[in-house]
């Protein structure tokens, strides 16, 4: 009987290890598979990461270039406004002619023929106009007051 007890134990034993050897198996493919599986995680992650960066420099940049706009802009702006400013004191200090001299144009410099001269008008207008985002009241005013007065001398000189 001893034998039988022992033959029992020993057959106990070996198929609690053939047990442990299969769980051991499916843990190993368990973890394998989990490796597997972080490793294209990871591999998505990098290339995620990869491509957020690219947007993050394309942003900076843009954001670079806007700023650079934006204080050329401010730049332009207040050289327009000092020689707007300037113009404004400038008309204030003398009376208005009827003869326009070449310094005096502001907007129509170097337009002699009455083709041009409507066309630059319309071209102006169409900037200029208050309706528009860049649209000045005072600048469209000054417009039409040089465009009449070179109006009147180039009909003058042609009838002439």
């Amino acid at each position: 009987m001893p034998d039988l007890m022992q033959e029992s134990d020993e057959n106990k034993i070996r198929i609690a290890k053939d047990l442990l050897l299969e769980e051991a198996h499916r843990l190993q493919e368990e973890r394998s598979a989990f490796e597997k599986e972080r490793d294209k995680t990871m591999e998505k992650l990098k290339e995620q990461e990869s491509f957020f960066d690219k947007k993050f420099k394309i942003l900076e940049m843009g954001f670079a270039q806007l700023d650079a706009d934006r204080k050329s802009f401010e730049a332009k702006k207040r050289a327009f406004e000092y020689s707007r400013q300037f113009y404004q004191e400038k008309q204030e200090k003398e009376p208005v002619s009827e003869l326009i001299e070449e310094e005096d144009m502001l907007f129509f410099r170097g337009v002699t023929h009455p083709l041009a001269l409507k066309k630059r008008y319309k071209d102006l207008i169409k900037i200029y106009h208050p309706d528009n985002a860049c649209g000045d009241k005072w600048i469209l005013q000054q417009i039409n007051k040089e465009y009449d007065r070179l109006k009147n001398v180039i009909n003058y000189q042609r009838k002439a």
